[in-house]
């Protein structure tokens, strides 16, 4: 059973939050959607205030990174096969924690 996935990504400033919306359908018909918050480890105020106080820069992929599934409303037998390609995606971009509400 293949669906097809369409991603739309947004950035937050205020939160320093990627946020990646995910579309599904199969055979042209919409199956479903899901939203996902994706933060680096440290808060957005904690992100900010070491950039103005030190001149280093740590490494990419040091920090560890975290996806949030905010929403989704996807049919049920669907469901399954939807969030293994939504996980494989953030797995691909160095995501490798995703927690569900």
């Amino acid at each position: 059973m293949d669906i097809e996935m369409k991603i739309q990504p947004s950035f937050i400033d205020h939160e320093c939050a990627i946020v990646f919306s995910f579309y599904f359908s199969k055979n042209a018909k919409k199956i479903g959607e899901a939203v996902v918050f994706t933060y680096g480890e440290a808060p957005c105020e904690e992100i900010e205030s070491n950039r103005r106080t030190t001149t280093h820069h740590h490494p990419a992929g040091q920090k560890k990174k975290i996806a949030y599934l905010k929403e989704h409303t996807i049919c049920e037998e669907y469901i399954k096969i939807s969030l293994n390609k939504i996980h494989h995606f953030l797995n691909i971009i160095g995501i490798h924690t995703c927690i569900s509400k």
